[in-house]
């Protein structure tokens, strides 16, 4: 690489680096005190979660931005490291030059852009073991049928919408001949019940006592 440009490239490295260094110190000072001495409390447990919600969101906060830069910090380390062995620009993955553009507007990076790409590719992070056992809703099933008893996430949406949704007719698209109360899909549908008692008739009388229906 050029020696003017890998000048360059370490003076954005070293302003980079003065930066990041300022920004950990201003966010860690009002880090270092417990969370009762920032916002003036004698103790946080006498305090409903709620009461305190703000302060713990900032707090939370401020941890991930001294983190974030706390790993920029040492990127930059390591990068103003390669210049000095050399080796600045190289892919530490594939070991091919790293296109300069994107060197202009990452002088930290190690990787070439390809690299970077399938770094990033598909969510990695594991997925929670209860999803193992856990039916998913709206009948896909893990055993692959499409009929079951269970309470899914169709059926959680028609018990709701029985009392109304914001959806009229009209909504449902151009040529829809639905009316009212067919504003959703399956609305006919019998609920069923878990037990004989579920399924019993009734009627509510004006002063509000429930009787069995006999009719």
């Amino acid at each position: 690489m050029d020696q003017n440009k890998l000048a360059c490239f370490r003076a954005q490295l070293l302003e980079e680096k003065e930066e990041l260094k300022r920004s950990i110190e201003s966010i860690s000072q009002g880090l270092d005190d417990p969370m009762a001495s920032s916002i003036g409390e004698l103790s946080m447990y006498d305090n409903h979660p709620a009461d305190i919600g703000d302060e713990l969101f900032e707090r939370s906060k401020d941890l991930s931005l001294r983190d974030s830069a706390q790993i920029q910090y040492q990127n930059v380390m390591r990068a103003l490291e390669k210049i000095d062995n050399h080796t600045y620009g190289i892919c530490a993955q594939c070991g091919t030059p790293i296109d300069r553009e994107r060197l202009e507007a990452m002088p930290s990076t190690d990787l070439c852009f390809q690299c970077k790409k399938e770094q990033t590719g598909p969510d990695r992070t594991p997925r929670p073991i209860e999803e193992q056992v856990i039916q998913p809703p709206f009948g896909n099933h893990v055993d692959g049928s499409s009929e079951q008893n269970a309470f899914d996430g169709e059926d959680a949406w028609q018990a709701v919408a029985r009392f109304g949704t914001a959806d009229t007719p009209q909504d449902l698209g151009e040529g829809s001949d639905a009316q009212y109360p067919n504003v959703y899909e399956h609305w006919e549908e019998d609920r069923g019940g878990v037990t004989d008692v579920d399924q019993i008739p009734y009627v509510r009388s004006r002063d509000g006592i429930i009787h069995q229906d006999f009719s």
